[in-house]
């Protein structure tokens, strides 16, 4: 075997390798763009429904309580962790306490359109994977 032989079956690897990459990214692309595009669809029918069309205003009204509570921990947390500049603590664990206060707040009302979001991506997702695979492992009924 000649030098040169080898140097093509390292590049015909290297292509085969490129090749494969260049599929699994498509292949990748694929599933987050149907997975982002079943997310879309299910906010969409969740928040032009009747009853859940004002979810995201009240969740956002509600969720002040929390962050008041985050903001009484977090300063409390602050004050105790702080002992050369406790106002500087103070201020940092209220901030933290608050955003993640009202984070939590908003994320606990809006629960039904996150649910309906998360189901929409995994049916598309899945559907996308099904393609996939049938592609890859073609099915003869003859």
């Amino acid at each position: 075997m000649s030098i040169s032989d080898k140097a093509k079956g390292i590049s015909d690897k290297a292509k085969e390798t490129l090749a494969y990459g260049k599929d699994t990214l498509a292949y990748g692309k694929d599933l987050v763009e149907s997975g982002i595009e079943g997310a879309k669809e299910a906010s969409r029918t969740v928040l032009e429904a009747p009853e859940t069309s004002d979810m995201l205003t009240e969740a956002a009204r509600d969720a002040w309580q929390p962050a008041t509570i985050g903001v009484l921990a977090g300063a409390i947390c602050g004050v105790l962790a702080d002992d050369r500049k406790p106002i500087r603590g103070v201020v940092a664990g209220g901030l933290l306490g608050a955003v993640l206060g009202f984070a939590g707040g908003f994320a606990w009302k809006t629960r039904p359109l996150t649910a309906a979001m998360s189901r929409g991506a995994g049916k598309n997702i899945e559907r996308v994977r099904d393609g996939h695979w049938l592609s890859k492992h073609p099915i003869n009924y003859g």
